[in-house]
């Protein structure tokens, strides 16, 4: 360093002192300089939380046990509920197959005085007490209804069939007589 004179340095204090007073007399208040906070610690906080959210977002596996016991009331009145529910379809099934039965027997017992022609009222109580009495001759009565119906169909295609063969003949003649008259 450069040797200073003691002069030149008194000169400098007076300087400074002058300054300090005059910024007494300003009322100016020299800030101190803003020290930074150590950042490491909230890099280490963000990392911390990073973890902590991550630990949030993981699943977690929930199970469901479900009991059922006929000791529960709830469980006790559906399951006789529901047993109500069964014997009134049952019930249902059985009526509407009794019904069934009857329409057909009554089918039958039409198709069956179709296939007769016409029936008097004592042949109409007779009809009615063998499908009552005796099943067996009730499928024999479907047998020979069928057998009939079978007849009648076969009868209908027969004559449809000379039916049109009578127009083709009727057509082929007035065809033959356009003919003869050119």
């Amino acid at each position: 360093m450069k040797n200073i004179e003691v002069t030149e340095v008194y000169t400098l204090f007076e300087e400074i002192k002058e300054l300090v007073k005059t910024g007494n007399q300003n009322n100016t208040v020299i800030q101190p300089e803003i020290e930074l906070p150590d950042l490491s610690a909230i890099s280490e906080l963000s990392r911390k939380l990073d973890e902590a959210i991550w630990e949030i977002h993981k699943p977690v596996k929930t199970e469901h046990h479900h009991i059922f016991s006929i000791a529960s009331s709830k469980v006790f009145i559906g399951v006789i509920g529901l047993c109500i529910v069964c014997l009134f379809l049952l019930f249902t099934v059985f009526t509407l197959r009794k019904e069934n039965a009857t329409n057909k027997d009554n089918d039958l017992k039409y198709r069956y005085i179709q296939m007769q022609g016409e029936i008097i009222p004592t042949g109409v109580f007779n009809l009615d007490s063998i499908f009552e009495n005796r099943r067996d001759s009730v499928r024999m009565i479907r047998k020979q209804v069928e057998q009939h119906e079978k007849t009648v169909i076969e009868k209908a295609k027969r004559l449809e069939r000379v039916r049109l063969k009578e127009q083709e003949a009727e057509r082929l003649k007035e065809e033959a007589g356009r003919v003869k008259q050119r």
